[in-house]
């Protein structure tokens, strides 16, 4: 299916992960009740620590799963496939036959994922450039898809690196200004090597 127009809004959480806080909740929820009905009254004081550790768990269990969904986002982002498309389109004039779908499966991951804040930026920024990339490889316009390949293989570079850092709990670094014709040749490209 070919998606043009408008992105969605990003979801703040995706339904897997509000499934699995709320069975957590529930469990933590009926454990706290079952502890009420047998405690006395001097060991409510004690249920404000309990609550205070409980909302510690649920904020790990939803950043764990957080990460593992960002997990399956990175094939997706696969550079070497975006830096083919590029130098494809760019040197060679020529739009290959998998490139649409390439694109349009990676516009498709993009916005059916949950998004967390720190990359909703990114997340933005790489559904914008790959619509545009879009347009002229459908309509097989190799002239009209070179900056947008130029763009789409740049920002692949920078959204690979911020679900990096994401995952792993590192600093993400701010999003590429992509304002300059030579972009992505001034960051360096070290896929040569895969040609």
């Amino acid at each position: 299916m070919i998606v043009r127009g408008s992105r969605p809004p990003l979801r703040p959480t995706h339904p897997l992960v509000r499934l699995l806080v709320l069975g957590t909740l529930v469990t933590l929820i009926s454990g706290l009740v079952a502890s009420c009905g047998s405690a006395g009254q001097n060991d409510f004081d004690d249920l404000s620590g309990r609550v205070a550790a409980l909302q510690t768990r649920v904020q790990e269990a939803e950043d764990t799963a957080q990460r593992a969904l960002l997990l399956s986002v990175l094939p997706a982002l696969d550079v070497e496939k975006f830096h083919n498309i590029d130098e494809s389109i760019n040197n060679d004039g020529v739009i290959l036959a998998t490139t649409p779908g390439t694109v349009q499966r990676a516009l498709d991951v993009v916005r059916t994922t949950s998004w967390p804040a720190e990359l909703a930026t990114y997340a933005a920024q790489w559904d914008d450039a790959l619509l545009a990339l879009l347009v002229p490889v459908l309509d097989d316009d190799a002239e009209s898809a070179g900056r947008p390949a130029t763009i789409v293989h740049a920002i692949s570079h920078a959204i690979e690196v911020a679900v990096s850092a994401f995952i792993a709990g590192n600093e993400i670094p701010p999003p590429p200004a992509l304002d300059t014709e030579h972009h992505h040749e001034s960051e360096g490209d070290d896929h040569d090597d895969h040609e």
